[in-house]
């Protein structure tokens, strides 16, 4: 089994997460390291850091904004807003 920081127990497959690369945010080098922005996901989908909802809210609002844009007939070919 796997624990819980506070020492309760789960299985262990429910303990999957995953990282996503973050392509809005830019990778930096520091001390000559590469750090590579980074959502973190669990296997159901569900947000386990502070960016996923984040990102998650900034496509709802750029695929609404395309939405409305063609509704109203205006930049019919726009692919972000």
């Amino acid at each position: 089994g796997s624990s819980f920081p506070n020492g309760g127990l789960r299985a262990t497959h429910t303990a999957a997460a995953f990282t996503t690369w973050d392509r809005s945010s830019p990778c930096i080098v520091v001390d000559r390291v590469l750090r590579v922005p980074c959502s973190f996901v669990t296997h159901l989908g569900a947000a386990i850091d502070d960016k996923t909802p984040l990102l998650r809210s900034c496509d709802a609002v750029n695929r609404q904004g395309l939405r409305l844009l063609k509704a109203i007939g205006f930049g019919t070919d726009a692919k972000a807003i």
